[in-house]
C-alpha cells in the first residue's frame, strides 16, 4: 500500500512538471542543492606605501662655504708709473709718475687719512714724513698705506672698491725734497695710532707686478706669516714718542 502511494506521488509530480514545461516552453531542470557554506570575499583595497623620509643628519660638521676671492687692481691710473726693486731700511716701495691717480687696490674701508701736511724738515719726525696720506683696511685683512699725496679724496669710514680714487700722487711730507712719488706700504693693523708698522712690513713689488698684469695675487698669506714672527711689532710702534701724531 505504502509503495503504491509513493509511486502515485512520483507519477503526479512527473505529470505536474510536464504540464509546467508545456506552459513555459522550458526544459525542467533539477539541480542538486548545494549545501556548501558560501564565503564572501571582501573587495580588494589598494594600499600606497609612502617612502620613509630621509633621516635628519646627525653630523656636527658645518657645511663649508667658499670664501669670495678678493679682486685686485693696479693702484695707479692716468699715466705710466715706475718703481724699483727695493727700499731703504724697511719693506715698502716708492712709485714714481707725477700726476697719476692713486686708487684703492681692493675692497675695503678707509681707516686713517691726513689731509694736511705737518712735516717739518728741521724735526723730520717719522710720524709726519708721509705728509698727506690714506690708509685703508682691505677686505682681505691687509692694511694698505699710500703717502705723499697731493690731495686726499676720501674720508675715514668710507667704503671703497677696486679703483676708487684715493688722491693724486704728490710731494707732501719729506717728498718735498725728492721727486714726486707715492710711498706704498702693506701691513697689519695695530690697536692704536702709530706709523712704524703702517709704513710697511712686506715687500709690495710682486703684488704690484701681478695686479698690473691682471692677476689677483693676494698679499694676505705672506703678511699673516710675517705678523706671526713679529708678535711685538705693534707694541714697539705704539711705544714711539710720536706715535700719537701719526
Amino acid at each position: 500500500m505504502a509503495l503504491t502511494l509513493a509511486m502515485t506521488l512520483t507519477l503526479a509530480m512527473t505529470l505536474a512538471l510536464a504540464l509546467l514545461s508545456a506552459c513555459t516552453g522550458t526544459e525542467p531542470t533539477t539541480a542538486p542543492l548545494d549545501t556548501t557554506p558560501t564565503t564572501t570575499s571582501a573587495p580588494a583595497v589598494a594600499t600606497t606605501i609612502m617612502p620613509a623620509p630621509d633621516a635628519p643628519s646627525t653630523s656636527n660638521t658645518p657645511k663649508s662655504v667658499p670664501s669670495p676671492v678678493p679682486e685686485y687692481t693696479f693702484p695707479f691710473v692716468g699715466r705710466e708709473v715706475s718703481y724699483g726693486t727695493t727700499h731703504h731700511d724697511y719693506p715698502a716701495i716708492d712709485v714714481f709718475g707725477c700726476g697719476a691717480m692713486v686708487v684703492a687696490p681692493t675692497d675695503g674701508t678707509v681707516v686713517q687719512v691726513r689731509s694736511f701736511d705737518p712735516w717739518d724738515s728741521k724735526v723730520n719726525a717719522g710720524s709726519t714724513r708721509g705728509g698727506m696720506y690714506v690708509s685703508m683696511l682691505g677686505a682681505d685683512g691687509v692694511r694698505y698705506y699710500f703717502a705723499h699725496l697731493a690731495l686726499v679724496l676720501v674720508a675715514v669710514g668710507q667704503t671703497v672698491a677696486p679703483g676708487t680714487p684715493l688722491g693724486p700722487m704728490g710731494q707732501t711730507g719729506d717728498a718735498r725734497n725728492s721727486a714726486c712719488h707715492t710711498h706704498v706700504g702693506f701691513s697689519w693693523t695695530c690697536p692704536g695710532n702709530e706709523w712704524k708698522v703702517r709704513r710697511g712690513k712686506i715687500w709690495p713689488m710682486q703684488y704690484l707686478d701681478a695686479w698690473r698684469a691682471g692677476d689677483s695675487l693676494s698679499p694676505a698669506a705672506e703678511l699673516a706669516a710675517e705678523q706671526a714672527v713679529e708678535p711685538s711689532a705693534c707694541d714697539d710702534a705704539l711705544a714711539q714718542s710720536d706715535a700719537a701724531l701719526s
